[in-house]
């Protein structure tokens, strides 16, 4: 699908790689994702969070345009948002100041940031299919090993992503279809060797003329098997796994999504 004359389209520009791919659809994320229809759940998401696990502080990693902070935030909860793309993260501070809402913010890629904080959290999340977009067993141990020395002692671990096995049994490569006026945005995958291709492809109908612009990103499709092994490996505790945002049971067939949560040991990391 990188060339989009098949489409009856006209390319008009092709971008690769993680923080440049972000930086780059930004300004349409919370179209592209359709935010605004995802909102209910996100924040009855955090308020199952707060009850089930007394959550006066959280760690939102990979927060994109503020999807849970903002609403972590709202609760009264004390929210540090990071994220590896400036923009996005320019995108999430201004919607918390149109709030009214107070969240420090913080640049780092996920690997890195037990390096850039000093604080401890209540909870530490990593959600929104994030990630997948640590391509390693190496990157993905170092982030989970700083996720697990982030927590407050007792402290929780929630990391969400799309169930893979399922994916990949299924072989589907439509993620999601949204449109905003005169713009679909069509969200799918090409499927390589212990890789997916994430892409974007923006089809603008204005004035007539159809014109789309892709963008892509790798993501390595961890199964919630694989990223379970991982936690429970990194010290962030035993993992337990749930088949969506209100905790329901997870069916490795035919869930979604997976929520993998893990809390911290008393008297452990």
């Amino acid at each position: 699908m990188d060339d989009l004359s098949g489409l009856g389209l006209k390319a008009a520009g092709h971008r690769v790689s993680g923080m440049d791919f972000y930086d780059e659809i930004a300004e349409q994320y919370d179209e592209i994702t359709g935010a605004g229809r995802r909102g209910p759940a996100a924040e009855r998401f955090v308020r199952l969070l707060r009850e089930r696990f007394e959550v006066r502080s959280a760690l939102d990693v990979a927060c994109g345009t503020g999807l849970y902070t903002l609403p972590l935030a709202a609760s009264g909860v004390r929210t540090v948002g990071a994220d590896v793309s400036g923009a996005m993260l320019g995108r999430a501070a201004a919607a918390a100041g149109r709030a009214g809402l107070r969240v420090e913010w913080v640049r780092a890629p996920m690997q890195e940031l037990a390096g850039r904080l000093d604080d401890r959290f209540d909870a530490v999340l990593c959600m929104g299919n994030s990630i997948p977009h640590l391509l390693t067993e190496a990157d993905l141990g170092a982030a989970l090993r700083g996720f697990a020395s982030l927590r407050e002692e007792g402290g929780v671990l929630a990391v969400q992503l799309l169930n893979y096995a399922r994916v990949l049994a299924r072989g589907e490569r439509i993620v999601g279809i949204d449109r905003q006026g005169d713009r679909h945005y069509v969200r799918f995958y090409d499927f390589l060797p212990g890789r997916v291709r994430f892409n974007v492809l923006t089809i603008d109908g204005r004035g007539g003329q159809c014109e789309g612009q892709l963008h892509s990103t790798e993501l390595r499709p961890w199964t919630a098997g694989e990223l379970a092994e991982a936690m429970e490996a990194s010290g962030c505790g035993r993992v337990e796994q749930y088949g969506g945002l209100d905790f329901q049971p997870f069916d490795p067939a035919e869930s979604e999504t997976v929520l993998l949560v893990a809390r911290a040991v008393r008297g452990g990391p």
